[in-house]
């Protein structure tokens, strides 16, 4: 009588699907049909009306079904990406998609200390022009009318003085200056005078030499050099703060889908586990750790849903864009092994690393620092020549030396130990960097190579947490044996074996962005150009 009441049992379940279309796909038709199934079955063997043979086939025929209506949890994803990666639609249609390119980009377009960073170096080239500007001729006219009265007679009087000075590189100053004066009255008292004058000075120890006079330009160019790779590393700096911002972005959206995925795994848990207690094959107790574990669920979405606007906001304040703009980072990461070459990197690194290429100029600038020190503390020996010719007066030709010394001044020596001394500490530091740069370079090769191997472990880890899961799931389904409490287990562990996966990934590129910014090649990376570096092209950096 019993195995006749199961096999109605059966039967009738095996009708729902027809009269219920949408029970079909439940999982708790599939418990209920799983579950009496077996319990038929084993009634049937247990009371010797079932061959064992039939009974397999008939656990088959009843099972099979069931499972095959809908794909299983464990299906492959249709693309060689892990699936945390996957991009979801965007709900909203205000939505902007950006790829990295796209923030790279509106981070040169908007961002404020860029645009601060270009208005100075419109200031800067002006400076170097003035300095480059040294030894060329300057021309000063001058003209000038005056009238009097003084009784009957009218005086007028004009002016006109031009005077040229020009610099040449040993130091001396030639001035020529030539000057008119008209007179015109009413009595017919008319008179014009000019006059003609040529001067020379050169200097014969203080301020005389090619070294000296050029040191001026070749420290306005030292500046301007030292410019360029301030603006370098602004733009590089700039634009590897966008970056890891994005990625934070990226991080974000994924771990948000993680923890909508894993909340709508332990919502299907808890409606098996419902139907395993409707079916008397679990204590009514279990549903409790279910409906705790769905509670932690949710909250650990809304704190990452919370951590999602939070990472949004900090994009867009360095993008410098309308706050109210809903960004979504579109870009998929791509993930390889980089191989690196530690002499390679090394040749790269003196050739554009910021802090290398800056020691080297202070190094440079204090050696003609100790230069014009030394010069200052020498005797002003001038050498001179003046000559005039005038019209109404003999020509007049001077020659002679001047010569003076200031006597008792310290601060002539206490200057040229101060040159000394900066330059003695620029060489200590342009060897310190040397030294360092070794050091610096293997510890970021050692950082990407050890990120790529955490990345490789948490990927291992994920697939076997995910295998974890599927296999305590079948049993759930299947009735067999299984803890409700290691199902909440297995589901936390796979929780955080993705979100670990996730952030390897990031860490992994962010250990590349940072060696790039480590060795200057950051705008080359992004063809980015400026004028006057070694890029060459627009100074206005673009993609």
């Amino acid at each position: 009588m019993k195995s006749f009441q199961f096999f109605l049992l059966i039967h009738k379940i095996n009708l729902m699907p027809r009269e219920y279309p949408n029970f079909a796909n439940s999982p708790v038709y599939k418990v209920y049909a799983t579950g009496l199934s077996l319990c038929g079955v084993k009634c049937l063997l247990k009371i010797g009306m079932l061959p064992i043979p039939m009974a397999i086939l008939l656990v088959f025929y009843q099972i099979l079904p069931v499972f095959c209506q809908t794909n299983l949890s464990t299906e492959a994803t249709p693309n060689n990406y892990p699936a945390i990666f996957q991009l979801t639609p965007s709900l909203s249609n205000n939505t902007k998609k950006l790829k990295l390119k796209d923030i790279v980009f509106l981070v040169l377009a908007n961002n404020i200390e860029i645009k601060n960073a270009y208005l100075d170096r419109i200031v800067q080239r002006g400076e170097l022009a003035v300095a480059e500007d040294k030894f060329n001729p300057d021309f000063t006219p001058t003209l000038s009318l005056s009238t009097n009265k003084l009784g009957e007679s009218t005086n007028t009087n004009s002016n006109i003085d031009a005077k040229v000075v020009m610099k040449i590189p040993t130091g001396a100053e030639i001035s020529f200056g030539w000057s008119g004066n008209t007179q015109i009255n009413n009595i017919n008292n008319n008179s014009f005078d000019q006059n003609l004058q040529l001067s020379f000075r050169q200097p014969l120890l203080r301020g005389g030499g090619i070294r000296v006079n050029k040191a001026s330009i070749e420290l306005a160019r030292i500046t301007e050099q030292s410019n360029i790779i301030s603006l370098k590393s602004i733009l590089a700096d700039t634009i590897t703060k966008s970056i890891l911002a994005y990625r934070d972005l990226l991080q974000a959206q994924e771990r948000v889908k993680i923890e909508e995925l894993s909340l709508k795994n332990a919502q299907e848990s808890l409606e098996v586990t419902k139907a395993l207690i409707a079916a008397g094959r679990r204590a009514p107790v279990e549903i409790v750790q279910e409906e705790a574990n769905i509670a932690n669920r949710r909250v650990s979405l809304l704190a990452a849903q919370n951590s999602l606007e939070s990472s949004k906001l900090a994009l867009l304040a360095i993008l410098d864009i309308d706050k109210n703009t809903n960004i979504e980072a579109a870009d998929i990461p791509t993930v390889e092994r980089v191989q690196l070459d530690l002499e390679n990197l090394k040749q790269t690194a003196v050739k554009n690393q910021p802090s290398y290429l800056q020691s080297l100029l202070n190094l440079e600038s204090n050696r003609i620092g100790l230069i014009l020190a030394k010069d200052e503390r020498r005797w002003d020996l001038n050498f001179n020549v003046d000559i005039s010719d005038g019209n109404n007066q003999d020509n007049d030709a001077r020659a002679g030396l001047t010569m003076t010394r200031t006597i008792g001044d310290l601060s002539l020596q206490q200057r040229v130990e101060q040159a000394r001394i900066n330059l003695k500490k620029s060489q200590n530091n342009f060897k310190d960097i040397n030294e360092n740069l070794d050091i610096e370079l293997q510890d970021q090769i050692r950082n990407v190579n050890l990120s790529f191997s955490q990345l490789e472990l948490a990927r291992q880890a994920t697939q076997l947490s995910k295998k974890q899961l599927d296999i305590e799931q079948q049993k759930q389904r299947l009735g067999g044996r299984t803890r409700v409490i290691d199902i909440v287990n297995f589901q936390n562990s796979l929780v955080q074996a993705q979100n670990a996966e996730l952030s390897a990934t990031i860490q992994y590129l962010n250990a590349l962005t940072a060696l790039d910014q480590f060795l200057g090649t950051t705008l080359q990376t992004w063809q980015i150009k400026i004028e006057g570096g070694s890029e060459g092209g627009s100074e206005r950096g673009r993609e």
